[in-house]
């Protein structure tokens, strides 16, 4: 390092004109120095500055975008949730095939082989089941020339069950009839409809079939709240399926009680069925939507002429078909009548498979979310018709107390329904297949569900008009319908009814 007198020496040795240079030089350096070390930082720092005021400004630009399309996202949301809602009626499974899942395999199979023209010449359930799982396969056999099986698959696969087509061996056609054997996975576990259990025995049971509508609703909150149990009773319930097979359940003693309208009645009695109706349910209301797919061939009620009609399992919209069919100059032999649950109706309108299909309970802003067009509303000028649990007489012999105590489960669920409890319209929107509670509120507000002194005057009264019988008759005699000749007191039994109001007064006093 030089010291301070060689620097000096050395300054003294230079010219004035290398002393200004070296002054000049070591002024830059210091200028370097001091624009490295005090103003590069500060350039940058504001440079860096700069560039987050613009991305801030950006961002609050897009923030403020959102923020203005919030409410038209917001709409936009509600209406995708309303649209899943609707799909998810559309595709779910009924609640009441849930109770037994071999029953209702049973009767979807066979509403397909009706939609789509095939014979079922065999089907053997559970023919086989995977290991560590509740799947379980089944194999069918058809027959049919070619669409019609097709139209079968399509309807196999298309199933709220979720069955998944695995095995099929199409035969050579004979006289224009092909066989085809078909192998099926269905995830839905097969249960027993027996009940058994919980400390109940078997005469202390009942079997009851169901449809998943209003008209059942009691039976299913009187479940769902336990009333059965607080009674002393077990209650299985199983579909009851078609009109036909319902019948079959009754008189076979698969079930021991189905509900039933007035005109379920008569046609139970004309194939001389031995039934009769022991209590009164509810009060539905008696109108009916003529609908069909939006842009199908069917837009007049001319076009039905020759057509697949859906119709609903039970009640009383068949007559009001029966009613516009004649007034249009057709009859039940020009048309094809097939039976369905409300919600494989819509489904199969939707897949064009039918053609129309009379529902009831059908909300008019339902129409725009299913894509349906109404075609005709149709209603018999009357608040609602009346609903009743059907039993075969040797039930009345052989289970009468316990058909008492299912009156008093009933008439329980029927005040809870009345004061439409939270519970209860959780339990209608499961049992209805509906997510918006403000249409199940509707529903319960338009269906009459009757008090146990009121359905002791429908029972014991002699006037055929109070449960609408003779309005029935004559409207099916009119339309050149088979009728039975039999009045109320051939198709009432009041004797649950009085003893469960003899029961009631016990307990009150």
């Amino acid at each position: 390092m030089m010291s301070a007198s060689g620097s000096g020496r050395l300054l003294a040795g230079m010219s004035p004109r290398d002393r200004r240079a070296l002054v000049l030089v070591i002024a830059f350096l210091v200028c370097i120095v001091g624009y490295t070390q005090g103003i590069e930082p500060l350039l940058f720092r504001f440079e860096n500055a700069l560039n987050r005021l613009d991305r801030s400004e950006q961002l609050s630009a897009g923030y403020i975008q959102k923020i203005r399309m919030l409410p038209r996202r917001e709409t936009r949301l509600a209406e995708l949730e309303q649209e899943k809602s609707s799909v998810d009626e559309y595709f779910a499974p009924d609640p009441a095939s849930n109770t037994a899942p071999a029953d209702a395999l049973i009767h979807e199979l066979s509403s397909y082989s009706n939609i789509s023209g095939a014979r079922i010449l065999q089907l053997t359930p559970d023919v086989e089941s995977l290991a560590n799982s509740s799947a379980r396969f089944h194999g069918l056999v058809l027959a049919g020339d070619y669409s019609s099986i097709r139209r079968y698959l399509y309807l196999l696969e298309t199933s709220p069950r979720k069955f998944q087509l695995v095995e099929f061996e199409l035969n050579p056609s004979k006289e224009d009839v092909l066989r085809a054997q078909v192998r099926f996975l269905d995830p839905t576990p097969i249960q027993a409809t027996t009940v058994t259990g919980h400390g109940v025995g078997a005469s202390k049971s009942l079997v009851v079939g169901v449809y998943g509508t209003e008209s059942d609703l009691p039976i299913y909150v009187a479940q769902s709240e336990k009333r059965f149990e607080a009674a002393g009773l077990k209650v299985g319930l199983v579909p009851a399926g078609t009109p036909d097979n319902s019948l079959r359940l009754l008189l076979s003693g698969q079930i021991d009680a189905v509900t039933a309208s007035v005109y379920d009645l008569l046609r139970y009695r004309l194939e001389g069925a031995p039934v009769r109706a022991v209590i009164p349910m509810d009060r539905p209301p008696l109108e009916a939507h003529l609908v069909t797919a939006s842009g199908s061939s069917v837009s007049r009620l001319d076009d039905l002429n020759g057509k697949t009609i859906g119709l609903e399992l039970h009640g009383m919209v068949e007559p009001l078909l029966l009613q516009l069919l004649d007034v249009n100059a057709m009859g039940r032999d020009d048309v094809q009548l097939v039976y369905l649950d409300r919600r494989a109706l819509i489904r199969h309108l939707r897949s064009g498979l039918i053609e129309a299909g009379l529902i009831s309970g059908l909300e008019k802003n339902m129409l725009d979310h299913f894509e349906l067009t109404l075609i005709e509303t149709l209603s018999a000028g009357a608040a609602g018709w009346q609903s009743f649990l059907v039993v075969h007489e040797d039930i009345l012999e052989h289970k009468h107390r316990q058909l008492v105590a299912l009156a008093q489960a009933i008439f329980e669920a029927n005040k809870i329904l009345t004061q439409s409890t939270d519970s209860a319209r959780a339990a209608a929107a499961h049992w209805l297949g509906r997510s918006r509670s403000q249409s199940v509120k509707s529903i319960l507000e338009r269906t009459e569900f009757l008090e146990s002194q009121e359905a002791w005057k429908l029972m014991s009264t002699k006037t055929d008009d109070d449960i609408m019988l003779g309005a029935v008759q004559q409207l099916l005699l009119e339309l050149g319908e088979d009728v039975p000749d039999i009045t109320k007191q051939d198709l009432v039994d009041a004797r649950v009814m009085e003893e469960y109001l003899q029961s009631e007064r016990v307990r009150a006093d």
